[in-house]
């Protein structure tokens, strides 16, 4: 730990592919202060064409590490009303690695500090000081005495399941998390060195680094560089009259797609879908990438411009992530185009809503700074993952538990009666009562009541968050069938002139026995008709349905990278994007949408540019707007 009053530091040597982290880590307080920065000189603007990509990229290494700092240093001058707490636990984590420690304290203070922002919770990249008294002014840490080092959280124990001990999986934590606003006090931290052990400590917040951490990894990886490379390259060009050859060889985008499309887009916001369709039509027949910068100033659509366009290409079956700066905006988005796809669905198809299937749209990231309403809650990762999670694992709300269930009761309900009556007569001498005994019709009424809700849900389940590519048609079809039977013999069953012994009877025989002579239109018959179609369904749907027994066996984990990878349009910030890096597409991803792209860091673009496959980046915005927002005063972005 630093001593107060010494400004001696052990500065982590910074090279290209250095840890971002250590070298924060590793900052003094003459570091941090603008007038002793060690950065203020070596951050230059930021030129309009470039040699190289390498140059490219370099560029913004230095202005990074400079905006990080403005950052701490913006934090540590309001170091008084940052939320601190006490800690009562400090311990090495010795399997884990060295300088790793695991912290437990007491509450955190000073959660509401910041007006207009959710109370602070402990995020793994965050950065905090760890002092052994409280400062009230940064002076403070200068005192004789004082002993303090800068932190960064690692870990939290809900993410324990998931973490891995390579750096780059930590990105993924911060979307992982349990993220509720409630507080952690357990958590693992990392220090530059080693922290002797002290009577008294206290950690104090200052920022969370986890985006301009994404960005360094972006700047310092082996990506994919087709789309850089196109927008560095001064002499790239489509020629003029490609549009027009493409369009005369794939025939009219508008009447390929139909007028419902763009019916309710004017003149110009057509041309802009149009235009973009082109271009990327034409660029892949010759294997180009692609290009496109759409101008929107305000009060001109562009929000229902990119969800048309975005609700085409989803048409078209091409696999596009669409990124934002912000989470307002990418939920704004995510809610336009998701209405969009709901509207053309009804009136096209024609189904009840509870077969809309939306497995194809995807929205991931901290669900509680996406404030996700009840319009757009079902297609966030974290929601659909908990769903079929659920209707997945072998508990009772796990589909082959319900299937299994349904079937026992249809096709041996009167052995399970004679069961069940024997239990209760067991019950009543036990306990000396004498309680009415069900009938057999009491009892499959509650049975199947009870049963074939949790089955409908599964289905239901299915039926939205599964890819439509891996629900083949003749599954689907036999969903629908399948709620429209079980729903037509429940409502057979409780009518009221089903007579309980007949059906008993009925129901005690797999065929219909030869001296049983029922009218087509008596009750028990209807029933017992029914009862044979469901079984019918029930077991063609059970043993055609292979993708539930493979992802039944899957972790949530698992089941998060299956619904990343089969997503066909997918929705997050540039920042989030990062986590598609760690996820092995086997279709990946062709088109980008970025949504407000003038409000966006240039260097932050870099997360999504490079992912694999990518090869066509469609750009939406006003540069005449606010630009995206930074804390130094050294260099513009």
């Amino acid at each position: 730990m630093m001593e107060g009053g010494s400004s001696k530091t052990k500065r982590a040597a910074f090279n290209d592919h250095g840890g971002f982290l250590d070298i924060v880590l590793s900052w003094s307080l003459e570091d941090i202060d603008p007038d002793t920065s060690p950065y203020k000189n070596q951050v230059e603007k930021i030129p309009r064409e470039f040699e190289s990509v390498e140059q490219y990229f370099g560029k913004y290494v230095y202005p990074l590490l400079e905006e990080t700092r403005a950052e701490l240093h913006s934090s540590m001058e309001i170091i008084s009303n940052a939320p601190f707490a006490e800690v009562i636990a400090f311990d090495e984590s010795k399997p884990y690695g060295k300088n790793l420690y695991d912290v437990k304290v007491d509450s955190w203070r000073n959660r509401f500090s910041v007006l207009g922002k959710e109370p602070y919770k402990t995020l793994p990249g965050d950065i905090l000081v760890l002092a052994n008294a409280i400062p009230e002014d940064v002076s403070d840490l200068q005192r004789t005495g004082c002993q303090w080092a800068f932190v960064t959280v690692t870990k939290i124990p809900e993410d324990e399941e998931n973490e891995e001990e390579d750096e780059e999986n930590e990105e993924e934590d911060e979307e992982n998390e349990n993220t509720s606003f409630t507080e952690n006090t357990s958590f693992t931290v990392k220090a530059l060195e080693g922290i002797g052990i002290q009577k008294s400590l206290f950690l104090i917040f200052l920022i969370n680094t986890t985006t301009n951490k994404r960005i360094w990894s972006s700047l310092h990886m082996s990506g994919n560089l087709e789309i850089i490379k196109n927008v560095l390259n001064t002499n790239s060009f489509i020629e003029e009259n490609g549009a027009i050859c493409c369009a005369q060889r794939g025939g009219n985008w508008d009447e390929k797609f139909g007028t419902s499309v763009t019916s309710e887009l004017n003149e110009t916001q057509t041309k802009a879908i149009l235009a973009c369709l082109h271009k990327i039509h034409c660029n892949h027949k010759v294997h180009k990438s692609a290009v496109e910068l759409i101008w929107g100033p305000p009060g001109t659509g562009k929000t229902k411009t990119i969800s048309t366009l975005l609700f085409t290409l989803l048409r078209k079956g091409c696999r596009t992530l669409t990124c934002a700066p912000t989470n307002a905006a990418i939920r704004e988005t995510a809610s336009r185009t998701l209405k969009l796809v709901k509207e053309s669905f009804e009136r096209d198809i024609g189904i009840d809503a509870l077969f809309f299937s939306m497995g194809d749209i995807l929205l991931f990231g901290n669900k509680e700074r996406l404030q996700l309403g009840s319009d757009i809650r079902e297609i966030h990762l974290d929601y659909r993952v908990k769903r079929l999670s659920e209707c997945l694992g072998p508990l009772s709300t796990g589909w082959r538990h319900c299937f299994a269930s349904i079937i026992d009761l249809l096709e041996h309900g009167v052995s399970l009666y004679k069961i069940f009556l024997e239990n209760e007569s067991l019950k009543e001498k036990e306990h000396n009562n004498e309680n009415e005994i069900n009938s057999f019709l009491d009892f499959l009424r509650d049975r199947f009541g009870s049963t074939s809700s949790s089955l409908k849900n599964c289905i239901h389940v299915f039926c939205t968050h599964l890819p439509k590519q891996d629900v083949l048609k003749q599954n689907f079809q036999n969903m629908v069938s399948l709620i429209g039977l079980l729903e037509s013999f429940e409502t057979l069953l409780i009518q009221d002139n089903v007579e309980s012994e007949a059906l008993e009877e009925l129901f005690s025989h797999s065929k219909l026995p030869a001296d049983i002579f029922l009218s087509s239109m008596d009750m028990p018959f209807l029933l017992y008709e029914r009862r044979r179609e469901c079984l019918s369904v029930l077991r063609t749907f059970n043993g055609s349905f292979n993708l539930l027994d493979r992802l039944s066996v899957m972790s949530k984990r698992s089941i998060e990278e299956y619904c990343l990878q089969k997503a066909s349009l997918l929705f997050c910030t540039a920042s989030s994007s990062y986590k598609l890096h760690l996820v092995p597409m086997k279709q990946p991803l062709s088109i980008m949408v970025i949504d407000e792209a003038a409000q966006l860091k240039e260097c932050e673009s870099t997360i999504p540019l490079q992912l694999r496959g990518l090869r066509h980046a469609i750009l939406f915005g006003d540069e005449c707007q606010l630009p995206a927002m930074v804390e130094s005063n050294v260099y513009f972005w």
